[in-house]
């Protein structure tokens, strides 16, 4: 079937750089599969692409970005949507000097400058490049999954567990088992490792089954409080800690920083409260479900689709 309009997503996934550019690409890309689009995925790691992606998502291995250009002229594609792990701000400025309109997603630009900035956080604001920016709650890229989700019940006590931190392979993996099994032997674990090859399912109904979540300080974060999942915010890279301040901050969870020298004793100390405190497991899940509503891909979808008809 013809498609109305093309577009192309440039991201990958990896243990070394998590799951979040990818995951937070499925959604944006089923979303605007839906209203029409054709999709071209330029990845370098064809082995790490999210489940359930749309028959209208091409799939186009790079072995690097210097092909990049040349693979959005062989479809005849002038809109990109970019999520790198590290922006480079002159590929980007030679794309759009050659006509391409660059959409960049993510809150680290590396000082490049796009057409348009798709901010990801809990908190709205401006890009730093002072191009037009999507930004705050309403602008989460999360699965369809996520929308329109009833208010999540809420156990007494809390007996189920997500411990995930980004597909990543982290040596935290193994400490936070070792935490549970000492200090938590009542507690189910549904512990997810780093990301093997092969389609990777989103995390929305392993969430919406566990009581708690223990997760890094990713996009994960935006799923927990889409699904109203209480969670402890481990975050495992330096860009993280600011997205982990405001999950906390906003009432959403606990997060802690696992290099701190007290680590270990705060983490069974704040899991014990989150596991016994029903009322405050109740209030983060309300608080994170009137945050994120999770039609957050389909907006962005929506704004895209309006620039490219348009002729932007």
């Amino acid at each position: 079937m013809a498609r109305p309009f093309k577009i192309a997503i440039r991201a990958d996934g990896s243990k070394l750089i998590g799951l979040g550019h990818v995951m937070r690409c499925g959604a944006l890309a089923n979303a605007l599969a839906e209203i029409g689009a054709g999709i071209a995925w330029l990845t370098t790691t064809p082995q790490h692409l999210p489940a359930g992606l749309s028959h209208a998502v091409e799939p186009v291995q790079l072995d690097n970005d210097e092909q990049l250009a040349d693979a959005l002229t062989a479809r005849n594609i002038h809109h990109l949507v970019a999520d790198w792990h590290r922006t480079d701000p002159q590929r980007v400025h030679s794309l759009r000097a050659n006509g391409v309109h660059v959409s960049l997603v993510g809150n680290f630009l590396q000082d490049a400058v796009p057409d348009l900035h798709i901010r990801q956080g809990f908190l709205p604001g401006m890009s730093p490049s002072g191009a037009p920016t999507l930004s705050g709650p309403k602008y989460l890229l999360l699965p369809a999954s996520c929308e329109a989700l009833p208010p999540r019940p809420v156990a007494a006590t809390a007996r189920r567990v997500l411990l995930s931190l980004g597909g990543t392979d982290s040596p935290l993996l193994a400490r936070i088992r070792d935490r549970l099994a000492q200090g938590f032997p009542a507690i189910e674990v549904d512990g997810r490792g780093p990301v093997g090859n092969g389609p990777i399912p989103p995390l929305t109904e392993a969430m919406r089954r566990a009581d708690i979540g223990i997760l890094a300080g990713g996009t994960s974060l935006h799923e927990a409080a889409a699904t109203g999942l209480p969670s402890l915010c481990l975050p495992i890279a330096a860009n993280q800690f600011e997205r982990a301040g405001h999950f906390e901050s906003a009432g959403l969870g606990i997060s802690l920083d696992p290099a701190d020298p007290g680590f270990d004793q705060q983490f069974d100390t704040a899991l014990a409260r989150l596991v016994s405190d029903q009322a405050g497991r109740q209030d983060m899940a309300r608080t994170g479900q009137a945050l994120v509503d999770g039609g957050g891909a389909r907006r962005v979808a929506t704004h895209l689709a309006a620039l490219i008809t348009a002729g932007t």
